[in-house]
Order: structure tokens, then sequence, then C-alpha cells
């Protein structure tokens, strides 16, 4: 049964026991802080789904406070507003109950029409399905944890043979990029590389346009040059995730090339023989977090393309000594090279 499924069902049932009018639960969402996550309601006035929780209201001081709370005579005149209503239904609101979930996961709030309709006794009730919440969640980031692990592991296996499956180099770039977009969840990814001189970087490949205007493979960026060219300099992964500040847009590839907005970004330098050969670039319009098993898999990704690129920056070395022997020798129309295979 899909999660909030589950969370509706509890909910009615919490409705249902303290014959409430409206049962609200606020989880973290990353952006606002809390976010109403579900609800059930015998009304229509709810506030939609993902609306930020208001500091002030009723359910933003039990969050505040972390402390249960219950008000069984509310005098509607002047009083604090519930937080999940709009005007027409908070002011029908006689008694309300709400109590923090544990380790700060959020708070579950309930409220009813007719005055003292609750006890401590009720409150004491309700932290109990509070604690069910708090248990239920725990399990299902577990199995998506684990669900999570095992889709990265599957990605990797399909990534190891996507050589043999896309020989020609634009098409397994192209796959690669989409799998790793998909499998992460970043709505953008893409590859730069550095040029012979070291100089300067462009745009191997990407998922999505990264640019609002103009091609982005047209485009030579000097290394140093935003958050990317940062990377190229320090040979560092960045991660901005949920939990920082700004926005990561608008240095992405430095001043000269203005981006779409993302908030989320991961660079990964792609190291061999001792430099910074590319970076591989996620980036996301919403702010995302960053477990470590998403950077144990994209590590491994960074490694096995930058093997990837050493072999074909040989090959290509190679390629360039037999052209110079072949002038060297007209005679001899296939060199031998050594270590050539």
């Amino acid at each position: 049964m899909p999660r909030n499924e589950m969370l509706i069902n509890i909910l009615s049932i919490v409705c249902n026991v303290f014959e409430a009018h409206t049962v609200v639960l606020y989880l973290p969402d990353g952006q606002h802080g809390y976010a109403l996550s579900t609800f059930f309601s015998l009304g229509d006035d709810v506030n939609s789904i993902g609306s930020p929780l208001q500091k002030k209201s009723l359910s933003g001081i039990v969050i505040a406070k972390n402390e249960p709370l219950f008000i069984n005579n509310m005098d509607r005149k002047g009083a604090t507003s519930l937080g999940y209503y709009g005007s027409k239904e908070d002011g029908k609101i006689k008694a309300f109950m709400g109590t923090p979930l544990d380790q700060n996961l959020g708070v579950i709030c309930l409220d009813s029409k007719r005055t003292y309709s609750f006890s401590t006794k009720d409150l004491k009730i309700l932290s109990q399905f509070g604690k069910m919440i708090t248990s239920m969640m725990g399990c299902i980031r577990s199995a998506d944890a684990e669900g999570k692990k095992n889709e990265y592991f599957m990605t990797l296996k399909l990534l190891h043979d996507l050589r043999k499956r896309q020989p020609k180099w634009d098409a397994f770039l192209n796959n690669l990029l989409g799998m790793i977009a998909g499998t992460s969840g970043y709505s953008h990814t893409f590859l730069t590389v550095i040029d012979q001189r070291g100089s300067s970087f462009y745009v191997e490949g990407e998922n999505e346009p990264i640019l609002q205007k103009g091609n982005s493979k047209s485009i030579a960026f000097p290394v140093g040059s935003g958050l990317v060219g940062w990377v190229y300099k320090n040979q560092e992964a960045i991660f901005i995730d949920e939990n920082s500040q700004g926005q990561a847009s608008s240095s992405l590839l430095g001043a000269s090339a203005t981006t779409r907005e993302f908030l989320s970004v991961i660079c990964l330098p792609l190291v061999f023989q001792k430099k910074t050969r590319g970076v591989l670039v996620l980036a996301n319009s919403e702010p995302m977090g960053i477990s470590e098993d998403l950077k144990d898999f994209l590590f491994m990704v960074s490694e096995y393309l930058s093997q990837f690129l050493e072999n074909l920056l040989l090959k290509s070395r190679l390629a360039e000594a037999r052209t110079a022997l072949q002038k060297a020798n007209p005679a001899k129309t296939n060199p031998i090279l050594m270590n050539d295979n």
C-alpha cells in the first residue's frame, strides 16, 4: 500500500475515534521546514497538500514548543489561527488538540466544531497514534532505502554492460546520462571535459538543455569559472542539497552562461593521470536530499566514467603515434607500437 494511502487510513481512524472534524499531519518537506503532508476532513476548506506550516498558528506552536496542546473552548474572535484552514472554516472550530511526533518528525492535529470535545486522556491516546505514525514512517524509510540500494545496484550493472550495447561514444554517453538522471531523480545530468591545453572546458553531453538560451556544446568555459570550474581547479566534489543556502544555478558554469534555475547540484571530478579531465554534474530545480547511498552510487559511476575516458585518451594518443610513425616510415603501412593492444 502506498505511503499516502496508509497515512490517510490512519488519519481517518483518528478522526472516527475522537469524533473530530479534521485531522492533519505535518511532516518535513526540506523546503519550508514542515508542510501539510496529508489530512482527513469532513469539510472542504483545508489547505492544499504541500502548504507550509504557519509558525504562528496553533499547529506551529505545537512544533515550536515541542509540547502537546489542547483547547476545549475556543473563542474564535481574535483567536490564533489553526493554520490549515481557509478563513471560512477556521471560525467554526470550537476545540483543538495537537501533539508533536517523536524525532522532530512533525505534528498531528485535530479539531472539532463542538466545545469540550477532548480531554487530557484523549491527548495521551493521540500521542500513541503519533508514535505509531513515527514508527511506520521509520519502517517506510528503511524499506525505501533498501529499495533504492537495489535500484543503484541494478543501474551499475546496466552501466557496466552499456558499452557492449552502445559502442558509439555519443549513444553511450546519452544513455549513461539518462540512466543516471532516472536513478538519482535529478532532472539534469551532464558531462564536461577539459580541452587539450587545460585552459577551458566544454559540455560533452547532456540529458536535457542546461542553458536558458543557446547551445551549451558550442561554448568554451574558462577553467576556474563557476562551480564546475572550481572542481577542475581543486579536484574535489561539490554537494549542494536541500540544507544548503542560496541558489546554485547562477554560478554553475560561471557568469558567461546563464543556466536554468537549480537548487540542488552535485559536481564530481573525473580524475586520471593526476589531473581532472572531466566533471560529472547533476542538477535539479527543486531542493533534494543527498543520501550516503546516492553518494556511493555516484562515486562508483564517476570512477567507471574516469576509466572509460582514460581508455579513450590512450587510444587517441596511440592513433596519433601511429600516424606519426607512418609519416616517418612510409614503407611500413602498419607500424607496431609497444603496448598497442
